[in-house]
């Protein structure tokens, strides 16, 4: 198995902060962070790659390409291997800790002799992080609420990572049992945002108690059939990926009696007759609570999902929307969900004018290619300099040739936008005479996340109340597994939302998925319109839409709520009526 990019810069980088760690010369392990970095662009695969060839590479010199080049063969290089040897391993999972570098890690190290981070957990609620030069209460306090969210973490997935060896995995077990049927229940099913296991429930009698050697026959006998990917999934995971070996990583632990894939994921496996396969999977497949809001038992079975909710006097109910939050009492006609084929334009993306990876006509000409019929361009505000943030001037430029490209692409249409930075005082970062001349405006929260409720929501609604804000950006400033967003009052979010004709981001890349489902039937009672965003950085990234309609159909979203199901004409009317102060 070819060693992906990912993993390579993934060894990189950890040569370079553990070579921090211990000291070691600064300009080597600088230059290995700067090459990691430089490489995360890269879609080509690396391994493929020549010394000579990685050379050419802004930031890849000689020890870089090098150690590149070993990686690729052997999955490891000397230089890192050294380091390990001499690394506690708790260290290295403690330089995972949000806010710790490895500066801080070697003074916790040498000063507290911590080297694991439940060990530094314990000294944390003991206060004795403070003891150490630099790290004060407040940093103490974060620390701990990193780690106590990171153990949260432990062993779930975004589905977005999980989705293509899941898929795969099914169409190998087609492949290779024939009639036999075989899905996933469980949080797979539904399609939930993160995903602590796989369930598979299957009526091929050989899976089980199926040993390992007896799985690896399975395994042989799919493995030769990569299955073929239309498009890319996740860009963390298997981007520029077309194919996959159904079978390829995963292994069967007798012990458990489960599979385990190299990527860290488990699979249950449940084998069923025919005859009950249905049943299993509507149990199975809903939550809990569902089911128990239904009054369900196995007795209320009649022969399919669609009789049995008719049995119990309840509308049909998609099983994504199986969760047992507000289905019953908010129930939403099939037809009237919104799915991928609805989506008419695609908002809220970043070109190479700030931290986009494509140019402005690289991204319209996908967007054409995907269907499309209108792109909104949002590139940074100037306050997020960190992101390359557009001043005026390439503000201009950027109008300048959008109309250009406006000409050229006809009947396709770039809408000049803006990501505008919602300020510490919930201002939007340009002037008035500037923001009148977007077309659309998405206002969103970028910097000091670490707010009360209170503060968030004067921020927020200070600029959902602002007459040139179109979207709020990802509400809550979320990542999924990784950062809990600030605390808001969504209903009252949603109220102004309403008020002030603001549509709403269902922020659609995988890692967001921000705002979260559970508000969106609110936001349909109100009437405020929600806009599925990809918050693409490269052309593929409109992709991650996908991911945004799944989360959008948990939540009851419909396509006559959805801002970019709107067609070219709604839209430009739309956004007509906003720039009239028509609410």
């Amino acid at each position: 198995m070819s060693v992906d990019n990912h993993e390579i810069v993934k060894a990189l980088q950890l040569y370079a902060s553990l070579a921090e760690l211990h000291e070691e010369n600064p300009f080597k392990y600088k230059a290995f962070a700067s090459g990691a970095f430089n490489l995360r662009k890269i879609k080509e695969p690396l391994s493929d790659l020549q010394e000579s060839q990685l050379l050419l590479i802004p930031g890849v010199g000689k020890s870089v390409a090098k150690a590149i080049v070993e990686y690729s063969v052997s999955r490891q290089f000397p230089a890192l291997e050294d380091l390990l040897a001499v690394t506690p391993t708790g260290l290295i999972a403690m330089l995972g800790v949000k806010g710790l570098g490895p500066k801080k890690v070697r003074l916790i190290w040498q000063e507290l002799g911590i080297d694991t981070v439940e060990d530094l957990f314990d000294a944390c609620r003991q206060n004795r992080l403070v003891e150490v030069s630099g790290f004060g209460y407040k940093t103490q306090q974060t620390i701990m609420a990193a780690i106590e969210f990171s153990y949260g973490a432990r062993g779930k997935f975004h589905l977005a990572r999980v989705m293509p060896y899941a898929e795969s995995f099914l169409a190998g077990m087609r492949l290779v049992f024939g009639d036999e049927r075989h899905e996933f229940t469980g949080d797979y099913y539904r399609k939930s945002d993160v995903i602590d296991r796989l369930v598979l429930l299957t009526t091929a009698m050989e899976m089980s108690g199926i040993s390992s050697a007896e799985w690896d026959e399975v395994a042989a006998a799919g493995g030769d059939n990569s299955v073929e990917f239309a498009s890319d999934i996740d860009p963390g995971v298997v981007r520029n990926q077309s194919s996959i070996d159904p079978f390829e990583g995963w292994s069967m632990d007798e012990a458990s009696g489960v599979l385990r894939h190299e990527q860290g994921f488990v699979m249950e496996i449940e084998v069923v007759m025919h005859a009950d396969f249905d049943r299993k999977l509507f149990e199975g497949g809903a939550a809990a609570r569902h089911l128990e809001l239904l009054e369900y038992t196995a007795s209320d079975w009649k022969g399919n999902d669609r009789e049995t909710y008719a049995s119990k006097g309840v509308g049909f109910v998609v099983p994504s929307r199986r969760e047992g939050h507000r289905e019953m009492e908010r129930p939403v006609e099939e037809a009237s969900l919104l799915k991928y084929a609805d989506i008419k334009g695609v908002l809220h993306n970043h070109t190479t004018y700030s931290d986009g990876l494509n140019s402005v006509e690289e991204m319209a000409l996908y967007a054409m290619e995907i269907g499309m019929e209108y792109l909104g361009i949002c590139d940074h505000s100037k306050t997020a300099g960190y992101a390359r943030g557009l001043q005026v001037e390439r503000v201009l430029q950027q109008f300048e040739e959008i109309d250009n490209l406006n000409q050229q692409l006809w009947p396709f249409k770039i809408f000049k936008g803006i990501e505008s930075d919602i300020l510490g005082n919930g201002d939007l970062d340009y002037e008035p005479e500037i923001l009148g001349r977007f077309d659309m405006i998405v206002a969103s929260v970028h910097s000091n996340l670490n707010m009360t409720q209170d503060k968030a929501m004067d921020r927020l609604l200070r600029a959902i109340e602002n007459p040139y804000t179109t979207i709020l950006g990802h509400p809550t400033g979320r990542l999924l597994l990784m950062r809990e967003g600030y605390p808001i009052d969504h209903h009252k979010v949603i109220d102004a939302c309403a008020a002030n004709g603001v549509a709403l981001e269902l922020n659609a890349h995988p890692y967001r998925l921000d705002i979260d489902w559970r508000y969106i039937d609110y936001a349909m009672e109100k009437g405020v319109m929600v806009s599925v965003n990809p918050d693409a950085h490269e052309k593929m990234g409109y992709l991650d839409m996908h991911f945004g309609v799944l989360s959008g159909q948990k939540g009851g979203l419909q396509t006559s709520q959805t801002l970019n199901a709107l067609n070219l004409v709604e839209f430009e009317a739309y956004l007509a009526n906003r720039k009239k102060g028509n609410r």
